[in-house]
């Protein structure tokens, strides 16, 4: 049977490879993402929510309750020693990358439990296993996820509901256009998005009852190249 997905972040790196790779294996797939992607297919079926505007989002989320499958992919990045940060910036990267989960999930957790058989997957980070310099807040967002993954897990056991989590090193993606660095040139200096998205398919089609708690995805070589970056102005 095709399956209801819904992807947050679809429009550019993970959350589109994961797209076209669910669509190929013949899945029914709803997008979320800021603007709307130039992609067309009769099974795709895009949506332009900003998840990052918690005040209106439980009610742009309930359009979703017919989907059977969560692949809670958005986040962004920003890193920098926590007094460079404004109180702003770090209310922006929690509420993207760690409550817009947990509002989607809220928001369609009672339909999920009533469904056969529903899936949970969460895009973490190699962030959420240990902290480093300059990333203090990033990695809080994505340590908060994590725990609230495993925790879900828990309290979903005696339902149908099955939740995984993927946690990917560095990924060749345009996640990084805006900051001071990114993965090697080389091959094997970062990950692919397809190489998520077929972890993602592949944990989709696992028998019911046998759960992929986590997956620790890295670069065969972990080079970081230093790049210049215009700043961009946040208050």
């Amino acid at each position: 049977m095709r399956r209801k997905v819904l992807i947050t972040g679809v429009s550019s790196g993970i959350g589109a490879a994961i797209r076209d790779k669910l669509l190929k294996e013949g899945e029914e797939v709803f997008g979320i993402s800021r603007q709307i992607p130039k992609r067309s297919h009769p099974h795709f079926y895009p949506y332009a929510i900003d998840l990052a505007d918690l005040k209106t989002l439980p009610l742009k989320l309930s359009l979703f309750e017919n989907v059977d499958a969560l692949i809670c992919n958005v986040g962004r990045g920003h890193f920098g020693s926590l007094e460079e940060l404004s109180l702003k910036q770090i209310h922006a990267l929690m509420d993207l990358n760690f409550f817009s989960h947990i509002y989607l999930i809220k928001t369609l957790l009672i339909s999920l439990k009533k469904k056969k058989r529903s899936d949970i997957i969460f895009i973490g980070s190699e962030a959420s296993l240990v902290g480093k310099q300059k990333g203090s807040i990033y990695s809080a967002s994505k340590f908060a996820l994590r725990g609230f993954a495993q925790s879900l897990r828990a309290e979903c056991a005696r339902t149908t509901i099955q939740v995984s989590m993927i946690q990917p090193g560095m990924v060749r993606t345009p996640f990084y256009d805006n900051l001071n660095f990114e993965p090697g040139q080389e091959e094997a200096h970062a990950i692919l998005p397809k190489d998520i998205a077929d972890i993602v398919a592949l944990i989709l089609k696992m028998r019911q009852g046998t759960i992929c708690d986590e997956i620790i995805l890295s670069p065969q070589k972990k080079v970081i190249r230093k790049k210049l970056v215009k700043p961009l102005i946040n208050p």
